[in-house]
């Protein structure tokens, strides 16, 4: 829908354009729709096109979220028996698509990641070359809630973190990322106040570039997010994910049923891994087991092979998973009360999960 995406046009470097999208759905705290993520890889594509557009910025309307995910109830209404992929397979392909694009593109792409960044929000900011938070940012990976599974690329840049524990730790339990631990982890490359939002397109704006030079665009970028980067103060909060690391190592090690069994027994040091440890816990078991075998497939294959692989897990997903009801029971009648297909990992059959990665469906372009 054309108004739930804006665009405008800002100078950079007096002669030159910075091409601005805003995801214009606060009241849904800007959830991605079919027709939405249309509407930006059509822009994108005229932006690519024209060479006065010299870079590109991500934003959400509002002030609570830049994108907190893609809108799956759409996806959901549309899984009415018999069941009909169709518009799941279409809604995953365009999604994925659009998140290629934008790791592809030839241009800067810089991402405000204020307040939520959640699931299809963070394959967004994720698939941007700058990624900026501020002290409400909150990142998160939350599928197991709803018998998904951290997709829109995740199965590639959760690989690309140093750490394999913290890796599997936000795959499997949705913990919110705070802007701290963004950075130091390399989820964010840089870390403003968010008043500093409108200084930074204004130093866009200031810079000076005479003829066209890529090089001297993302040095421009570069110096602008260094000049109000908070990187060296990191103000107001402190690191909460990394300060736990070894925890995290103890609890995240072994197979997925070593990790079951270390997350009954641990005792959170803090509301934020208590809320962690309930997520999990409270998940779908089947997605568990899904999401450590597609993180572990994953390790070093290429980001297209990633979102190939993506796109046929997703929609067995909502042909065979837990996701038709993990949406209706958080989403649609909110019951939070879902009733997962196994009651515990342990239940879950090794063969159950090779039956998601036996089809297969076409390439993301």
């Amino acid at each position: 829908m054309a108004s739930h995406i804006e665009y405008e046009i800002c100078p950079f470097a007096e002669n030159y354009k910075l091409g601005v999208i805003r995801l214009n759905q606060p009241s849904a705290l800007n959830a991605l729709s079919l027709d939405m993520v249309e509407a930006m890889l059509s822009q994108l594509e005229v932006w690519r096109m024209d060479q006065s557009v010299v870079a590109i910025w991500l934003e959400g309307a509002g002030d609570k979220a830049f994108c907190a995910g893609g809108n799956v109830i759409d996806v959901y209404n549309s899984l009415e028996a018999p069941i009909n992929t169709d518009f799941a397979q279409r809604y995953f392909e365009e999604e994925y698509a659009l998140d290629y694009a934008l790791h592809r593109f030839p241009k800067p792409v810089i991402c405000w990641g204020d307040g939520y960044v959640m699931g299809g929000g963070m394959g967004l900011m994720m698939a941007s070359r700058y990624r900026i938070v501020t002290p409400s940012s909150k990142l998160a990976m939350p599928e197991i809630s709803i018998g998904l599974y951290p997709d829109v690329g995740a199965s590639y840049f959760l690989n690309q973190l140093e750490d394999t524990a913290i890796a599997r730790f936000i795959a499997l339990t949705g913990y919110q990322v705070t802007a701290t631990d963004a950075c130091e982890i390399g989820l964010a490359t840089h870390y403003v106040m968010a008043q500093d939002r409108n200084n930074i397109i204004d130093f866009f704006a200031r810079a000076h570039m005479p003829e066209l030079d890529p090089k001297k665009v993302g040095s421009i970028i570069e110096q602008a997010l260094f000049t109000f980067s908070q990187s060296d103060e990191l103000p107001l909060l402190k690191p909460e994910l990394t300060a736990l690391q070894s925890t995290v190592s103890a609890l995240m090690s072994g197979s997925i049923d070593n990790i079951y069994a270390a997350m009954l027994s641990y005792l959170p040091e803090c509301s934020a891994m208590d809320k962690a440890k309930n997520t999990f816990l409270a998940g779908s078991p089947l997605s568990a087991h899904l999401i450590l075998e597609q993180l572990d497939w994953a390790k070093g294959k290429t980001l297209e092979s990633v979102f190939m692989h993506e796109l046929q897990l997703s929609v067995q997903c909502c042909l065979q998973g837990d996701f038709r009801e993990g949406v209706r029971a958080l989403l649609v009648d909110k019951d939070r009360l879902p009733k997962w297909q196994y009651a515990r990992i342990s239940d879950v059959p090794k063969d159950r999960i090779t039956t998601f990665f036996n089809t297969t469906t076409s390439s993301v372009s």
